[in-house]
């Protein structure tokens, strides 16, 4: 029988450069990037985790469909109502038995999802924290560009210039993120699965590969004509095998992969210094069995 893991943990830094993946919005014809404060008060470059979070769910949605695994009728055209507009959940009065029947789908189950009625929730699996560019190391400017637009109306043949602000910014990034496989197909009403162990490793590869996808390529706000450039990229992939949660310590320190391996064994660190070795350290991760509780 293969080892079982119980949660795993995603540490890194990725170089990301002339991208605009994620920003705070547009005052008049200025598009303005993300800022974060951090709590010694410097500022710095963020991408959203929501947008991290979107990038995976998009990628585990693709291969969803691909693989012919459940999904509900919302979660076939990715509608982010997920369980709520789902007829036969909302058709089921007694919170325990709708919250079985939301699980069928895969998207629902690890991603989690927002019923009204009746009233029930799941917090989803997968987990993103913002990925924080290192103080020092990342650079923004707002550039101007300009496109010809058609005239005023009864002037067709008249065209006017329009000016518009974009931002482009370039940095190394400190990404986070946690993935609990215990979780995969449990009702945590009653905690007990509902799901068969064929069927909770299918999803476990699932997720696995939607990160392989998501780090192969990042899709965002503004990749029609800020596709990221992506390079550099190293880190920690540490997992735990019993029921204790996965130790997080922020890529924004330096000596981050030295504290963490202080505190895991390790036999349950993976090291990666490359995108084809991440890829190569996440698909090592598909011969594991998710974390069962009661378990023997």
């Amino acid at each position: 029988m293969s080892e079982r893991v119980y949660e795993i943990g995603i540490v890194g830094r990725i170089r990301i450069d002339a991208h605009s993946l994620n920003n705070e919005g547009a005052v008049g014809n200025v598009t303005e990037p993300r800022t974060i404060v951090l709590a010694d008060g410097r500022k710095t470059d963020g991408i959203s985790g929501e947008m991290l979070k979107h990038i995976h769910t998009k990628a585990f949605w693709q291969l969803a469909k691909e693989r012919n695994t459940p999904l509900c009728e919302a979660c076939l055209t990715l509608r982010p109502e997920k369980a709520n507009k789902n007829p036969n959940v909302i058709k089921i009065s007694e919170v325990k038995g709708a919250l079985n029947e939301a699980l069928k789908c895969a998207l629902c189950d690890i991603h989690g999802f927002l019923v009204e009625k009746p009233t029930l929730s799941r917090k989803s699996t997968v987990e993103f924290g913002w990925a924080i560019a290192i103080p020092e190391q990342f650079y923004r400017d707002i550039h101007v560009h300009t496109r010809v637009a058609p005239g005023e109306k009864g002037k067709e043949t008249e065209s006017e210039q329009m000016i518009y602000n974009r931002p482009t910014r370039s940095g190394i990034y400190a990404l986070v993120s946690i993935f609990q496989p215990w979780r995969i197909g449990l009702n945590e009403i009653n905690y007990s699965y509902v799901l068969n162990d064929e069927e909770r490793k299918r999803r476990y590869g699932l997720v696995i590969d939607s990160y392989k996808a998501m780090l192969s390529r990042l899709e965002g706000a503004m990749t029609t004509t800020r596709l990221p450039h992506t390079s550099e990229i190293d880190g920690l992939i540490i997992k735990t095998v019993n029921a204790m949660p996965v130790p997080l310590i922020t890529p924004l320190k330096d000596d981050y992969k030295e504290q963490l391996e202080k505190i895991i064994k390790s036999e349950n660190i993976q090291k990666f210094d490359s995108l084809p070795n991440a890829l190569e350290k996440l698909d090592e991760l598909k011969t594991y069995q998710p974390y069962k509780l009661g378990a023997q």
